[in-house]
Order: structure tokens, then sequence, then C-alpha cells
């Protein structure tokens, strides 16, 4: 006799399968590439070059926690073909938001971490970093050792007050915007503002990085130079339906 399949319970067994967890960090010169770790035929047969035992690292503390599928910037965008980068570009705010978890890897902070030394670090000063923080449900700090962050092993450090507080105070936006951020929560003009204060290494991410934010519909081609942030500030006008909004 045939059972009838329980969609849900197959449904709900897949989903906890391939939940993943999202590499948060700063670029570091030459990171390993997709073409490397093919090459190399896995993460754990790259050399061990300070960058390459990064990766190694990250996905040894990814399958620690529990998890199967570790995902990270750096190797698992095929960069060479353009159509594969662009598409990544546009879908990054949402791969962040699905992940189960993000992990940040604070590298300039050292055992043991104290209060400040995360808003005190390069990480929140670069573009892509912000739409990280927001986008991701689930995030975890962890300092250049990958010692947790204050010694706080919540799995989830929204959850944390101390963290929660430091970041709200350091960007000017409210604590409970921070944990269950909607890019409606904010303002064109906070939104705007807060991107001010961040840098990219190339002038086009300025612009792409903020495509999740602002559930924007530009296409990235990089390239275009400081095109790339005319067209987005075009089409929130187009949106808003005033110019008013870019005097942030």
């Amino acid at each position: 006799m045939t059972e009838k399949l329980d969609d849900e319970r197959i449904q709900r067994v897949v989903e906890e399968y391939f939940l993943y967890v999202m590499l948060s960090h700063v670029w570091q010169g030459k990171e390993p590439s997709f073409q490397d770790v093919n090459l190399a035929g896995s993460v754990s047969q790259l050399d061990s070059s300070p960058l390459n035992e990064k990766l190694r690292q990250f996905c040894e503390v990814v399958r620690t926690e529990g998890y199967r599928w570790a995902w990270s910037d750096t190797c698992c965008i095929d960069k060479t073909i353009s159509t594969v980068l662009n598409q990544s570009l546009t879908m990054m705010y949402k791969w962040y938001e699905a992940a189960a978890s993000t992990f940040v890897l604070l590298e300039d902070v050292d055992s043991p971490s104290a209060l400040g030394n995360l808003t005190g670090g390069k990480w929140m000063t670069r573009a892509w970093t912000a739409q990280e923080l927001l986008a991701g449900k689930v995030i975890r700090f962890y300092d250049r050792n990958w010692k947790l962050y204050l010694g706080d092993t919540r799995s989830n450090h929204k959850e944390s007050p101390e963290i929660m507080q430091e970041l709200a105070d350091a960007i000017g936006v409210a604590r409970q915007t921070i944990i269950s951020f909607n890019p409606d929560d904010l303002t064109v003009r906070a939104r705007l503002r807060l991107a001010s204060t961040r840098n990219a290494t190339v002038e086009e991410d300025v612009a792409y990085s903020l495509i999740g934010m602002f559930r924007s519909d530009i296409r990235p081609h990089y390239g275009e130079g400081d095109a790339a942030l005319g067209h987005l500030l075009e089409e929130i006008v187009a949106r808003s339906g005033e110019v008013a909004v870019l005097s942030w």
C-alpha cells in the first residue's frame, strides 16, 4: 500500500537540509576565486595562504554550527561571466535575507573583544556590509580568531541588547529597525544618509550595494563609473516624484 506523500514534510526536510550561511567580511587583496576553488577541487585543498585560510576557517565554523552549506562572495560567484556577476549583484540582498545566518568576520578585532571594537572597525565603513547587516534576520559577529564578539554565545546577535545598541548608536538607526529591517522602515533620506557614510573600492559599488535596500531595478554594468549612482538616484526621484528626497 502506497502512503500518500506528505508534501509539507518533504518541503520542510528539503528546506532544513539546504539552510546556508553567508559570510560578511572586508575583502583583502586576492581572495580565493571561483576558479581557484574549482582548480583545487575543494576549499580544503587550497594552499595555506592567509586569505585561503580565512575561507577554510569560515567553512569549518559553519560546519561546527551544524550547517551543511557556506557561501562567500569571493568564490561562489563566477565573476568572469558578466551575466552571472550582474545577476548576483541584483540578488545579493535577497540572498542575505533568506540565509539561515550571516557570519561576520571582524578581521581587525583582536581577542578578547570589547564593546566598541565592532563599530570602530573597517567592516563598518564598507558599502556592501550595510545591507549585509540589515538584510540578515540572524547574524553573528566573530573576531579575527573566529571567537564570538564579546564572548556572546547567542545564536543570533540581533538578540543582544549590547551589540544592537552599539550598532544603533554608530549608524543612527533605531535598534528595532536593525533587528527586523524592512527597506520601508527607513525613509529615502535615511537610507541615502547611511550609504553616504560608507565607501567602496570600486566606484560602481556605491550604487550596486543599494539595489536591495531601494528595491531598485537598475542593471549593474561595471565600467559605467559614477553613472551607476546617477541611474539609481534618477530612479529614486522618479518613484518619489520629488527631487527634495536627495537632500540628505
